[in-house]
């Protein structure tokens, strides 16, 4: 009963968890904390490569005047501790990081990971 209990409890929490990756980055030359399905992709807009999730586009966020990388069913949600707007998951959470001293949207259930790259704690972008 006891090791059932354990097999249990050990995939409630991994079925729940969003794992996070580092990935290299070779056109800034940096690496990312980013989901594991996400995908390196370029903004024209910004002139920049970033890992994204799958299928995103340059998405127009008419609160900033800028284009981000989402997928279409992403919006914009109001963070009012940066005072802006951020294209995020519809279901996405604001989550506090106290390493970085802020608060961003993450999706559900998503943990802080350390990139060793940049030393510092993140969530996943």
């Amino acid at each position: 009963m006891e090791m059932k209990l354990i097999v249990f409890l050990c995939l409630l929490v991994t079925s729940q968890a969003v794992f996070a990756d580092t990935k290299y980055n070779p056109h800034t030359n940096k690496y990312e904390t980013t989901t594991p399905n996400s995908e390196l992709k370029y903004n024209p807009h910004s002139n920049e490569w970033k890992y994204a999730p799958p299928n995103s586009q340059p998405k127009y966020n008419p609160h900033s005047n800028t284009y981000d990388l989402a997928p279409n069913s992403y919006v914009q949600k109001y963070n009012p501790h940066s005072n802006q707007y951020e294209t995020t998951a519809p279901n996405s959470e604001l989550k506090y990081n106290p390493h970085q001293n802020e608060y961003t949207y993450v999706p559900p259930n998503t943990q802080i990971e350390y990139n060793p790259h940049n030393n510092k704690y993140e969530y996943p972008k």
